[in-house]
């Protein structure tokens, strides 16, 4: 067997051994107890439910995930481009990073009401909302990624006739990697938050609308079941840019968040 096969066998025993164990004390507590399914359903329940209505699901996940998706990747080009911009002015540092920051203070619940006034209830509001939540960790790991850099390195590049623009893509760009893609991990979970709240406030399909819906007819376990599937699909676009970063950065080991907590 691969070392590497082997390597990722070994890392998902233990997750996968533990939501087992955790569905199967789930199921025997509902069953125990008598609990009732609009209360908590089982998960043999909610699978069933994903089984029989699977075209309702995919239906309202697909616009969910595809606004995900497009705000995220504006969100890592428009991050990048400003830490860019950050590190090498520091006039605009001075000016823009404080905005960036009251950008994040404030709740994104509070926004979505007025981008569905300014932008109305169709998807504009969704990717805003996607846009705005997942920008900041992604500007902020980019920026500390490309000003962690050994000022010596950067002077030896110099000494060496390099252009500010050779120093970018040879020494900033891969120091910055690592950080670059510890933004996009947090970024891409904020997203599909950002998402779900605009489609909570006002809109017509996405997996937020169906949980919503759902909860008015207090079909508790068609909620569980888009919930369920709105993790799976989160865990696997999670699990992309892990790999992305397991290809891009091979000379080290992936790197922590260091800024923009989720």
């Amino acid at each position: 067997m691969p070392a590497n096969l082997s390597k990722h066998i070994a890392a998902a025993f233990w997750p996968t051994l533990f939501t087992v164990l955790g569905l199967m004390a789930w199921e025997a507590a509902v069953h125990v107890t008598g609990m009732r399914s609009i209360i908590l359903p089982p998960p043999s329940e909610i699978f069933a439910v994903i089984v029989a209505r699977y075209d309702l699901l995919l239906a309202h996940l697909w616009p969910s995930i595809y606004l995900t998706v497009l705000g995220f990747l504006l969100a890592v080009v428009g991050g990048i481009l400003v830490a860019i911009v950050i590190t090498y002015s520091e006039i605009i540092r001075r000016g823009f990073y404080p905005v960036i920051v009251v950008s994040q203070v404030i709740p994104k619940i509070a926004i979505a009401p007025l981008f569905v006034v300014w932008f109305g209830t169709g998807t504009m509001s969704s990717l805003l909302l996607a846009f705005l939540i997942s920008f900041f960790p992604m500007t902020i790991n980019a920026a500390m990624g490309f000003q962690s850099v050994d000022e010596d390195i950067q002077r030896m590049a110099r000494t060496f006739m390099g252009t500010r623009w050779q120093i970018f893509w040879k020494i900033r760009m891969p120091n910055a990697l690592p950080y670059i893609f510890a933004g996009m991990k947090i970024s891409i979970t904020l997203a599909i938050i950002g998402v779900i709240v605009a489609e909570f406030v006002a809109s017509q399909e996405g997996i937020g609308y169906l949980i919503k819906l759902a909860g008015g007819l207090l079909d508790t376990p068609l909620m569980m079941a888009a919930i369920t599937v709105l993790s799976i699909a989160g865990l696997a676009l999670y699990w992309i840019i892990a790999v992305a970063e397991s290809r891009a950065v091979y000379w080290q080991a992936p790197a922590e968040a260091v800024g923009g907590g989720g």
